[in-house]
């Protein structure tokens, strides 16, 4: 800085030895802000100075190498504080001028500091009255109040600590079994989400319903009524949790006022529900098993499209819960489990598999031992390896990986859960098989009071299988889906994986040129460190030789 303020002429003589910071006292004026302004674009600029304008009471201009900034000085409650005002480049001289006397003015009337909001509102007046003189705007411009004084900080928890501190008691919970760990996922992804994250910094006592509200709206005129809902959902269990005797001296919640916040209803949720037809539920099938997904991923479709099973119990079943059926050539079993609300407990749930079904899936356990060996329990381990340096085991893929590959096939209107309706709807009115057979594939408790009463029965006063009553269901499946998904006509494989590639880009708003060059410098960056997948699993077979004496 010194350099730099040596080489004009308005600066004085430095003094000998020449100090790191200095201060000046001259008039300030737009020639001199300019040149400042350009050492500064120019790098120039080192150490810090102070420039008192020696022609307006308190401005002050600090230079330093972020740049040159206009500050007041003010004297309130015994105290000297510099007040910012802003950058250079954002104020001009005339409006720093003209803000700090309002400064000056908030403080000498007892109001206090006034808030850094305050002071953006009178830049932007400023800038208003501006334009309305160039004719630029003929609006009323923004509203300043007479007076905003700065806030002492609050010490009760933000929003973002607030949720950090539930969501550890959630997963404290689930590690006690009281809450399943899919339930603590979707509490952090709800709490957590892009239009709740905007009040991260902002204590919760500060935030109001009619915030809350405000998000909310904006979420259901973008057409998200049930995040919507969710949010609204989540956001008042949390405010419950905050308000508890043991948690209200940390959040400062001492009301109930959260719980006047009112979801959105979410209307039509009958009508929008899809009955995939025998058509569409072969060529999600056929996509499936014709080589263009991943193994892992492809497999799971197929699975998907055989049992109608949910998503949870698609995603997390073990390798070894699959097995040949002993009496029934070419058929297996699926030991899966009823739903509990913390995970795979209770009496299992099993579903027999028919050959169409179980011979791919034979050739994809082989596959799955081959490349993930023994010890991999998921039968759909995760795609994505874990990080260098990470000790977490492998899990196994997303449930959403399953929702948008089916979703993202070509002709495909279905999610998972559709595919339930199309097994259910083909069976009884293509098969003429009985609703509380169905039942027992589908593992559903409450379509009709028989499949309700069958149910219930079974699964709490018999240990049996059920699989004669089970077989007849999936044959008839078999009959009508085996011969639908083999005449099903699908693109050319390289156009059917662009099209995939593409919808999947979309579902996820990225452009794809710019995913493609982001993904080809970090696969690069990663290829000369070595930290590709491959060259980590390559290193990991080799260890063992390198090792070896012979």
């Amino acid at each position: 800085m010194e350099d730099a303020l040596a080489g004009t002429a308005w600066a004085p003589a430095p003094p000998k030895p020449e100090p790191k910071n200095r201060s000046h006292k001259m008039p300030l004026h737009d020639n001199v802000v300019a040149e400042l302004m350009e050492l500064w674009r120019s790098g120039e600029l080192k150490g810090t100075t102070e420039i008192t304008d020696i022609r307006h009471q308190g401005l002050r201009l600090r230079v330093q190498p972020r740049g040159p900034t206009y500050f007041a000085r003010v004297q309130h409650a015994g105290r000297e504080y510099r007040v910012r005002i802003g950058r250079a480049d954002a104020w001009s001289l005339a409006h720093a001028r003209l803000v700090c006397t309002a400064i000056l003015s908030h403080v000498a009337t007892g109001n206090g500091v006034p808030s850094e909001e305050w002071i953006e509102l009178k830049r932007q007046a400023f800038l208003h009255v501006d334009a309305r003189k160039k004719g630029k705007t003929a609006d009323a411009g923004p509203y300043v109040p007479e007076v905003m004084p700065r806030q002492a900080p609050v010490t009760t928890w933000s929003y973002a600590q607030a949720c950090e501190a539930y969501l550890s008691w959630a997963q404290a919970e689930c590690s006690e079994g009281v809450y399943a760990q899919a339930t603590v996922d979707n509490y952090r992804k709800t709490l957590r989400c892009p239009t709740l994250r905007a009040f991260d910094d902002k204590a919760v006592v500060d935030i109001t319903p009619s915030s809350i509200a405000q998000e909310v709206e904006e979420l259901r005129k973008a057409g998200k009524r049930t995040q919507a809902a969710d949010v609204v959902r989540k956001v008042r269990m949390l405010w419950r949790w905050m308000r508890t005797p043991d948690r209200e001296r940390a959040s400062g919640i001492k009301t109930t006022d959260m719980d006047r916040l009112k979801a959105p209803r979410l209307v039509g949720v009958k009508g929008r529900q899809h009955f995939p037809p025998l058509d569409e539920c072969a060529l999600i099938l056929a996509t499936a098993r014709c080589g263009v997904l991943n193994p892992a991923v492809g497999t799971a479709v197929q699975l998907t499209a055989w049992t109608g099973q949910r998503r949870m119990s698609i995603v997390t079943a073990y390798r070894d819960d699959f097995e040949p059926w002993d009496g029934e050539p070419g058929w297996g079993l699926w030991r899966c489990w009823h739903r509990k609300p913390s995970g795979k407990k209770g009496k299992e749930h099993v579903i027999p598999l028919p050959p169409a079904a179980w011979g791919p899936f034979t050739a994809y356990l082989a596959w799955h031992r081959l490349e993930y060996g023994e010890d991999q329990r998921w039968a759909f381990p995760q795609q994505r390896p874990a990080k260098v340096g990470s000790n977490r085991p492998m899990g196994h893929i997303a449930e959403d990986t399953l929702t948008h590959t089916i979703t993202a096939i070509p002709g495909s209107k279905s999610s998972p859960h559709d595919l339930r309706r199309g097994l259910s709807s083909t069976v009884q009115e293509r098969g003429g098989v009985h609703v509380a057979l169905v039942g027992y594939i589908l593992d559903h408790s409450d379509e009709t009071e028989t499949v309700r009463q069958a149910n219930g029965m079974t699964r709490r006063y018999t240990e049996a299988e059920l699989l004669g009553f089970k077989k007849p269901v999936m044959e008839a499946w078999e009959r009508f889906l085996e011969p639908a998904a083999a005449a099903a006509v699908l693109l050319p494989r390289e156009e059917l994986k662009a099209e995939l590639v593409r919808r999947r880009a979309e579902q996820r708003g990225v452009d794809p040129e710019a995913d493609k060059a982001r993904l080809r410098k970090v696969a690069a960056a990663q290829y000369a460190e070595g930290r590709t997948h491959r060259q980590r699993k390559r290193a990991a077979k080799d260890a063992p030789a390198a090792t070896d004496p012979g």
